[in-house]
């Protein structure tokens, strides 16, 4: 038994060697196989380096790249306020216009004959090109008449001519929002809400607030219509809506026309008239022949500002006091003729034109509602028989048919027609809430 016992030990003996030994030439092999890889790829690397990347110059000589573009349109419009005693002149060099250019412009017929004086706050605008050199000039010549007359010269080569070319306007409306900081004439200048909107606004809502007393966080909403010519925006006209939120309560005012003749009034949104007005016209009988804003002449082609409204009635016809005023002046008023002023309050006046004669009144004197207070001719710069009616909003003309005359009540149909356009000026209002530039949009 123990002989057997110890040929068992040996054989385990040898078992444990011979595995032993095949563990290390496993190890062995697999190191020698490594290396012999690591070795064979140094070798391939080392010869694809020699054959394969080599350091050269190349230059290639590429055509050249031309790339075309259109200039800029840069030319703009300069506008200037016409101040107490300018004269074209003055304007001009404050433009930076050479005296030479100066005098050519001034030299002109259309200067020399037809611009007697500029009227003081109007806007002079010239237009540059892209080198800065002077292209147009346009203004409005006031003739003293209730009319302004556009002046529009355009400089061909060194000469300068009028601009005669086809009249093309657009009437656009403009948004605005304001929010009263301190006062709300400040914000609304600032915001570059032009003066004769800024007074009509006054007047339109002068029954029921006092622009002036706004506060801090009060917010003014309105749409106006703009005249744009030549891509100028040249002139103002009616507010078509307007909305004063004071102390969380909501004022609201809409224009509407209630005649062919383009003259409406302001009605809240009951259709309930915002003014009072005045209690009679100033003529009975009488039709607008000539509205209140901006006319196209057929014949001269030019484009002239209404600042009031003419009644077409026969020479003779009595001129009442639309309302309660006193008498600030009476006598010839240049183009006007024979003219006469009332002042009706601390901020309205309305002037009478080219009359024939003049009641027995004298300046200063207290004129009642319906008392005559002159005759309609023909007198000034007057083609025929006709009364000139002028309202000014502290110096300011305005559209009479909005804020003076007899307030018109709507009907059955009219008040459904203005229940639409209603809902249409609410919806442009409630889409400007902050928006203190101008928006011009196309219908």
């Amino acid at each position: 038994m123990a002989i057997i016992k110890h040929i068992h030990q040996l054989i385990q003996y040898f078992r444990v060697q011979i595995c032993k030994k095949f563990i290390r030439w496993m190890i062995s092999g697999s190191i020698i196989l490594v290396l012999s890889a690591l070795l064979i790829t140094s070798l391939f690397k080392h010869k694809l380096s020699q054959s394969t990347y080599r350091a050269e110059k190349v230059i290639i000589n590429l055509p050249t790249v031309s790339i075309k573009t259109n200039p800029s349109n840069l030319n703009f419009w300069r506008d200037e306020v016409v101040q107490a005693g300018d004269t074209i002149d003055m304007i001009l060099t404050r433009f930076g216009i050479t005296k030479a250019e100066i005098t050519r412009i001034t030299n002109l017929d259309i200067i020399k004959k037809q611009v007697q004086h500029l009227q003081v706050n109007q806007v002079f605008s010239i237009r540059t090109d892209n080198k800065g050199n002077l292209t147009d000039i346009q203004f409005f010549n006031d003739d003293g008449n209730g009319e302004k007359n556009l002046v529009a010269l355009k400089k061909n080569g060194d000469n300068w001519q009028a601009d005669v070319s086809s009249v093309d306007t657009e009437t656009l409306p403009t948004f605005k929002a304001v929010v009263v900081k301190t006062s709300a004439r400040g914000a609304l200048a600032q915001a570059g809400i032009p003066v004769e909107i800024r007074e009509s606004l006054r007047e339109i809502f002068r029954d029921k607030i006092d622009i002036n007393t706004l506060e801090s966080g009060d917010k003014i909403r309105l749409i106006y219509d703009s005249l744009y010519y030549r891509g100028q925006q040249l002139a103002t006209g009616d507010i078509r809506a307007a909305e004063i939120s004071h102390f969380g309560h909501l004022y609201q005012a809409y224009f509407y026309e209630t005649g062919n003749d383009g003259n409406g009034q302001y009605y809240d949104t009951a259709g309930k008239p915002l003014r009072k007005g005045f209690t009679s016209a100033p003529v009975e009988g009488a039709r607008i022949s000539s509205p209140f804003g901006i006319r196209f002449h057929p014949i001269r082609q030019t484009l002239r500002m209404h600042s009031g409204i003419d009644y077409a009635v026969a020479s003779g016809t009595p001129i009442r006091a639309p309302s309660d005023g006193i008498v600030t002046s009476i006598g010839v008023k240049g183009g006007y003729g024979n003219a006469i002023m009332l002042r009706h309050s601390d901020s309205m006046q309305t002037l009478y034109g080219h009359m024939s004669a003049f009641a027995n009144i004298k300046a200063g004197q207290h004129v009642r509602a319906g008392e005559i207070i002159g005759y309609v001719g023909s007198t000034g710069v007057s083609t025929g028989p006709h009364l000139h009616y002028e309202v000014l909003i502290n110096g300011q003309p305005v559209n009479p048919t909005s804020v003076a005359l007899p307030t018109k009540k709507l009907n059955v149909q009219e008040l459904a027609d203005f229940k639409q356009k209603l809902q249409r000026w609410k919806q442009q209002l409630n889409s400007i809430p902050n928006i203190s530039v101008t928006i011009a949009q196309l219908d």
